[in-house]
């Protein structure tokens, strides 16, 4: 009598595009496309991926998503900054400012204001935009100086701000005043005892002050009565700020990088205060020969990321540090990593992960003494790192994935299926194809968002691509049921799969053997109780949920065999818990 072998697929787990088709687990697919598992439903199960739908068309080119108060968002798309002021709904729009940097932007929130990077501008909206300059804190730079200089530094110059304040103790017999700068553009307003001061001349080349009156001493002995503001620009001042790409919120200051200026440099703002930015506190990582390309926050640490270089380092962190003469400072510290990053990185809970030339890195070890790079990427480096674009590939999480966008694709690495690789442990990952040129990933309370280059904005929902059909599909490894030397002939009666019931949903199967290509077997609807949108000419009218389908294979003298769980109709998505297909082996191949 013949041996008969089950094989039983459960457990999936995800893609595998690394090995060759016969070499894949049985849990994972060489082929799959579209699928992912809905961990806030059946998360054993694996299923189509939701669908996209089109909410609205703002501008031609989607730059930058941010959501501010849940009723509103901020797009930035090709020169234009919108107002989307009844989000989420069809789009409202109104022009906020034009003239905007056609390239991604950045955005953070800091005290209910949202701060705005593009490469050109520094802005901040909170109901109302304005350029950072604008509003720009004014430092007082020098207080009780005498009239003939000294003092006491006290606050380092703001580069948004060409505006500083100078206190003076008053001698009451004094009338020149000197400033702690020379060749100033302007006196803007003094204050004598905290009265209005008009009766002075200027003289600017020097930084003087001289009063027709000396100011009296204060009446407060050793209190500072002379306050005097003053304007001096210095060029390309704010443009350190402003030609910035990387901005972030950490130890509640605002973070900015990616100037191609200072291509090495990261600058901080003051406590509390992204519009008060010294014009000496900043830190240098490495060299100036490679760009730093993307910051990221984890575990109290600024995590910065540099562009490969002939000097090895590539990755830096900042630790805040109390300084007892500084204050809170953030040295810069060099970590032994030399792969540089390519893309951009991701606090994926709590894995600093980044995309180099090689798929996507994450970092373990102890932060004192050795950091230590696992790649998390090996199953589906081949098509992501071969992607055009990937230079430009987008990271966002949703739900539990890391979402990777880059050329119309979707990368998903699962947070919660992991396994433990060469180097150490990997994600389990999922691909989609997605239409209509996406660009910009935007998660928020749950929901994602896609911007697309044409200017067309979708959220992730439904069983349709805005009206197209989802093509997906899950096709098992090929199979020699552990006998790839002998001939196998399936049971006919020995296949059956445990399904999903989703409402208006329809699964097919399809077979494929080293002997045939593939073959359209059977299908079966999936419909539950949920009658929103059913095709009722796609209904089975039964009395209790069928969630198992069997299927005929009738395959002889094969030496591999695939099966293949598909859907290519218009909104029928379909679920898969496991699926079950057994063999008899047969004789030696002969040749």
């Amino acid at each position: 009598m013949a041996t008969s072998i089950k094989r039983q697929y459960t457990s999936f787990a995800g893609v595998d595009f690394q090995h060759d088709e016969s070499l894949v687990n049985l849990n994972r697919s060489p082929d799959a496309l579209n699928i992912y598992k809905d961990y806030s439903g059946e998360g054993t199960c694996i299923e189509t991926r939701p669908g996209y739908k089109l909410i609205g068309k703002i501008g031609n080119n989607i730059n930058g998503i941010y959501i501010y108060n849940n009723s509103k968002a901020l797009i930035h798309s090709e020169t234009t900054l919108y107002l989307w002021s009844n989000f989420p709904d069809t789009p409202e729009t109104e022009i906020l400012k034009e003239g905007m940097n056609n390239k991604k932007s950045s955005f953070f929130m800091h005290n209910n204001k949202v701060y705005i990077n593009d490469g050109v501008n520094y802005l901040v909206y909170d109901g109302e935009l304005r350029n950072v300059t604008q509003d720009a804190y004014i430092p007082t730079t020098t207080i009780a100086r005498q009239p003939s200089g000294g003092g006491s530094e006290y606050q380092d110059v703001n580069v948004l701000s060409p505006y500083r304040k100078n206190q003076f103790l008053a001698d009451g017999t004094s009338t020149d005043y000197y400033l702690d700068a020379e060749s100033i553009d302007e006196v803007v307003e003094v204050y004598v005892n905290d009265e209005l001061e008009t009766n002075y001349t200027v003289n600017l080349a020097s930084g003087k002050i001289t009063f027709e009156t000396a100011p009296p001493k204060p009446d407060l002995e050793g209190v500072d009565n002379v306050v005097i503001l003053f304007k001096k620009e210095i060029t390309e001042y704010a443009n350190r700020i402003q030609k910035c790409t990387i901005s972030l919120s950490f130890d509640n200051r605002g973070f900015w990088s990616g100037n191609p200026d200072y291509p090495n440099a990261i600058f901080h703002s003051q406590l509390n205060n992204p519009t008060y930015i010294s014009d000496l506190k900043y830190y240098q990582d490495g060299t100036e020969e490679s760009q730093i390309k993307s910051m990221t926050v984890g575990n109290n640490i600024l995590w910065v990321f540099k562009e490969s270089n002939q000097n090895g380092a590539t990755i830096f962190y900042h630790i805040p540090t109390d300084d007892d003469t500084l204050g809170k400072i953030y040295p810069s510290s060099q970590g032994n990593v030399s792969t540089g990053c390519y893309a951009k990185s991701i606090n994926f809970n709590d894995d600093i992960v980044f995309l180099s030339k090689q798929g996507l890195e994450g970092i373990t070890g102890d932060i004192a003494e050795e950091q230590l790079l696992t790649h998390r990427s090996s199953l589906v480096d081949n098509k992501l790192v071969n992607s055009n674009n990937y230079n430009q590939a987008e990271l966002s999480e949703w739900n539990g994935y890391l979402l990777i966008l880059v050329d119309k694709h979707i990368f998903l690495a699962d947070s919660r299926q992991k396994f433990t690789g060469i180097n150490g442990i990997e994600y389990e990952w999922y691909y989609w194809e997605l239409g209509n040129n996406p660009k910009i990933l935007k998660e928020y309370l749950g929901n994602l968002y896609i911007g697309a280059e044409d200017g067309k904005i979708y959220k992730l929902e439904g069983t349709n691509d805005n009206g197209q059909t989802i093509q997906s599909y899950w096709t098992t490894p090929k199979d020699a049921f552990g006998y790839s030397n002998m001939y196998k002939t399936t049971n006919k009666r020995g296949g059956i799969a445990k399904i999903k019931m989703i409402p208006n949903g329809k699964i097919k199967v399809a077979v494929k053997t080293n002997k045939k290509e593939e073959t359209f077997i059977t299908s079966k609807s999936l419909n539950g109780f949920n009658f929103t949108n059913i095709d009722f000419s796609n209904f089975s009218f039964l009395n209790k949920n069928e969630n198992y389908m069997r299927y005929k294979i009738k395959e002889k003298k094969f030496i591999e065999i695939s099966l293949k769980f598909y859907s290519d109709e218009l909104d029928k998505p379909f679920g898969l818990h496991s699926a079950i297909l057994e063999a008899f082996i047969g004789g030696y191949i002969k040749r």
